[in-house]
């Protein structure tokens, strides 16, 4: 008898074919990548290296703020415990729809590496919390700021920036209600629990129930403890917005490459901004084909049509493909270090002793 294959096997091959038929297409088009690497015109190596650089900044900054807030509750947390959970945020999120399974994975990390589940999603929903919020405030001041530029040439895409920015606010009160109402928290979560229970895919719920109980103690103690640092509030929302600019410039750095001239630093940094707004809401990892297409849509005034597939493929490389190829060697959750074995194996060695 011959195996069905799953949605979910449908999903992630189409999604895959997907991502190789747009490489293919920037790479081998009239006026793609290769196309422009044969013509007379050359790439500047030193602005590509200055656009992975502010890529790896914005992936340094991602580790110290998932090391500050966690540190904040749990003070034997070091760096390099939060740049290898950052590293497995970074490949989860661009596997999954919605970027979707960085923060669980990073959870389930955190908690190997000695973190109290409470601790770390208190620390990865601040973080993620200050993250939507500054990138918020920075799209609401490129839309007042450059209104006039983008609203009467691009409609259709400003429109769609526009409910991109709407969900992004919607989402910060969501995170405010989760984070600070314990009452609506615990409810809303018993009520997911007992859904899942009544289909089948979780076991035991009462007792999980129950065990959510200190983590939600421990969750929101260490929430109400943060807006009581100021110091701490300050910094990374300073960092967050470093991180954000770092992002934003990318675009930029990719323009002077083709040696192109002209275009104003922000008008392509709200252009990078409402890209972000666009794809949010893209359901597909990596948002697929929405990333593209809104680039193209808001870049297209500022890139030559000579260069405007070569730049799309560079950016992607860079942002998406990079993290997933710099990351995947960190994505082994399963396989426990020589350290962990031996531990284990040591108790083992005491609980038969004992007995």
């Amino acid at each position: 008898m011959k195996k069905k294959i799953s949605g979910k096997t449908i999903f992630n091959l189409s999604v895959v074919v997907l991502c190789i038929g747009m490489l293919g297409y920037f790479c081998l088009s009239e006026d793609g990548l290769i196309a422009f690497l044969k013509s007379a015109q050359r790439i500047d190596a030193g602005w590509i290296i200055m656009a992975i650089s502010c890529h790896l900044l914005n992936i340094a900054i991602d580790a110290y703020l998932i090391y500050r807030f966690t540190a904040n509750n749990c003070p034997q947390y070091r760096f390099s415990g939060a740049l290898k959970s950052s590293m497995v945020g970074q490949f989860f999120s661009c596997i999954t729809p919605f970027a979707s399974g960085g923060q669980p994975m990073q959870i389930y990390l955190m908690s190997k590496q000695g973190v109290d589940p409470g601790i770390s999603t208190a620390g990865l929903m601040q973080k993620f919390l200050v993250y939507q919020s500054t990138l918020t405030v920075y799209s609401l001041l490129a839309i007042i700021l450059r209104w006039n530029f983008f609203g009467g040439t691009m409609r259709v895409m400003w429109g769609a920036a526009l409910i991109g920015f709407a969900s992004q606010a919607l989402v910060i009160v969501a995170i405010l209600l989760f984070s600070f109402n314990r009452k609506i928290t615990h409810k809303l979560i018993t009520f997911i629990y007992h859904l899942l229970g009544k289909l089948h895919i979780m076991k035991d719920v009462d007792s999980r129930i129950e065990s959510l109980e200190f983590q939600l103690s421990s969750f929101h103690t260490c929430n109400k403890e943060l807006f009581k640092n100021r110091r701490l509030l300050l910094e990374t929302y300073v960092c967050t917005a470093v991180q954000l600019t770092a992002t934003f410039i990318i675009p930029y750095c990719i323009y002077r490459s083709f040696s192109l001239h002209g275009a104003r630093v922000v008008d392509m940094v709200a252009s990078q901004a409402f890209v972000t707004m666009v794809s949010c809401f893209v359901p597909l990892p990596g948002a697929a084909g929405g990333s593209e297409l809104s680039f193209l849509g808001f870049f297209g005034m500022f890139f030559t049509k000579e260069t405007i597939q070569s730049a799309v493929l560079i950016w992607r490389l860079i942002t998406y493909y990079g993290t997933i190829a710099l990351s995947a060697p960190f994505s082994h959750l399963g396989k426990k270090s020589k350290k962990e074995r031996e531990a284990e194996e040591s108790e083992k060695e005491k609980t038969k002793n004992s007995v």
